[in-house]
């Protein structure tokens, strides 16, 4: 079963929501948070949540920044063409952004496609920040994929809602602890959002009637839409979080003159248990973890999301092994059982040339057939065990991203990466001590340093043990 996390951190709080598939579709399986302190590195409160969630050790992480960090524009391009887009997005960001292109990510999505042009929204962040993000996932052993923004959180979270789906616009607001989104959501995509670095506590600390404050927040949301998005108008607003929020409606009702609703951050999902040890919102992160065939806005730098492909890849070649392995044992078996009922037949053969008196040299042919399959068979097995085992022993940390079995030499070629040389030599020490591996030779290493990290490649020979 494949398990995804999101993780997401705000000055007051850290929160891991973790996902499970179940065929195509993902479970929100359980949500976390915990308090965070001004002076505490979040890196070191998400490793001991980690160890909380369970068995979920190589997970992808998606991780989560604020939408108060990234900047958005609105932009019409003169094509339609998905390659022509993404050329036309990348031009734009060199010229127009307020950030230089290499101290920049962006990524772009889009909102309408017509008569020959396309309007896309531009999604911009200073790289620094990013890093510093996925500095922190690395220094808490997680596999840092993806870079989204809270925005996206509340429109998966919207999207599982079974109620979802309100003719025209709907106005998402999220009240969470330290931060509150608006995202206005249509026909099923984000058509503009905003966040605010005011929470619940600043709301109700502020001395003045938290619905009013919040009701010139979404008005302002409101005239930035008919600036932006000419024709387009807010039909509903729905709340969720944190806060009295069943009593702000009714003076939000009043002063916006459209539906106003109130819905529960847990009514997006069953069974999902939530282990809040401090008051969160847990919209964003469950709504991540349970979005399903959405291509999400991804702000990773690009050698990351090579990493992270090479990293699914290098599963699905593991898989890919796995699934030979199988194979290999079930055509072990078969030749077993042809074996045994060659052996069978042998045997009737040889009651009935006893009885026709049979030349010692068609019996030798006979004999000589059955040990040529027998010879197969051990050889077949041998193969299949020191895969299995070499995979067996094989630890988290190194990757294995090539196997090549050499017959002639019963050799097996691994080719992977290591975080370092040690931990290849402990590997290599590893294989030597199990039983029915002959030897194991290091033929090389590289160090390589790379901006996501320093590791180290190399190439061994695992020689298989003589038949006793």
């Amino acid at each position: 079963m494949a398990l995804k996390l999101v993780v997401e951190w705000t000055r007051a709080s850290l929160r891991v929501a973790v996902a499970e598939s179940r065929g195509a579709k993902w479970r929100v399986r359980a949500i976390h948070s915990q308090a965070l302190a001004p002076a505490v590195d979040p890196g070191d409160v998400l490793r001991g949540m980690l160890k909380q969630a369970g068995k979920v050790a190589g997970a992808p992480v998606i991780s989560v920044i604020s939408r108060e960090q990234v900047i958005t524009r609105l932009v019409r391009f003169p094509a339609t063409a998905a390659a022509e887009v993404a050329q036309m997005a990348e031009l734009y960001a060199k010229g127009q952004l307020p950030y230089a292109r290499e101290q920049t990510v962006m990524d772009y999505y889009v909102l309408q496609q017509q008569e020959g042009f396309s309007t896309v929204a531009i999604v911009a962040c200073q790289r620094e920040v990013v890093d510093r993000q996925l500095a922190t996932l690395r220094a808490a052993g997680c596999n840092a994929g993806q870079v989204t923004v809270s925005s996206w959180g509340v429109l998966g979270w919207y999207q599982q809602l079974s109620a979802a789906g309100v003719a025209g616009a709907c106005l998402v607001v999220n009240v969470d602890d330290t931060r509150t989104d608006l995202v206005l959501i249509g026909e099923g995509r984000i058509l503009t959002s905003r966040s605010i670095g005011q929470g619940v506590h600043d709301w109700q600390a502020s001395g003045s009637d938290p619905a009013e404050l919040l009701g010139a927040e979404i008005e302002r949301s409101r005239a930035s839409v008919r600036k932006e998005l000419p024709g387009t108008e807010v039909q509903a607003v729905q709340l969720t979080g944190l806060g009295e929020l069943p009593l702000w409606k009714v003076a939000l009702t009043q002063r916006l003159g459209v539906p106003v609703s109130v819905t529960a951050p847990e009514a997006a999902w069953k069974e999902t248990m939530l282990r809040l040890h401090t008051p969160i919102s847990p919209v964003v992160v469950g709504g991540l973890a349970g979005m399903t065939g959405e291509k999400l806005l991804n702000l990773s730098p690009a050698e990351v999301q090579g990493q992270a492909v090479h990293r699914r890849q290098v599963q699905q070649l593991v898989l890919v092994g796995v699934l030979v392995l199988m194979v290999l044992g079930l055509g072990a078996a078969a030749l077993s059982l042809q074996v045994a009922r060659q052996q069978q037949t042998i045997q009737q053969l040889e009651q009935v040339t006893a009885q026709a008196a049979p030349t010692a040299r068609q019996l030798q042919q006979k004999q000589r057939a059955a040990q040529t399959v027998g010879g197969l068979l051990r050889e077949r097995e041998q193969v299949v065990a020191l895969l299995a085992t070499v995979l067996q022993q094989t630890p988290e940390s190194i990757t294995l991203e090539g196997l090549a079995f050499e017959r002639l030499r019963r050799e097996l070629v691994l080719r992977g990466r290591a975080p370092s040389t040690q931990a290849v030599l402990d590997y290599l020490g590893r294989l030597e001590q199990v039983a029915g591996i002959g030897g194991v030779e290091l033929k090389f290493s590289t160090t390589r340093v790379e901006v996501a990290g320093e590791h180290v490649d190399f190439e061994a020979v695992v020689r298989q043990a003589a038949a006793g």
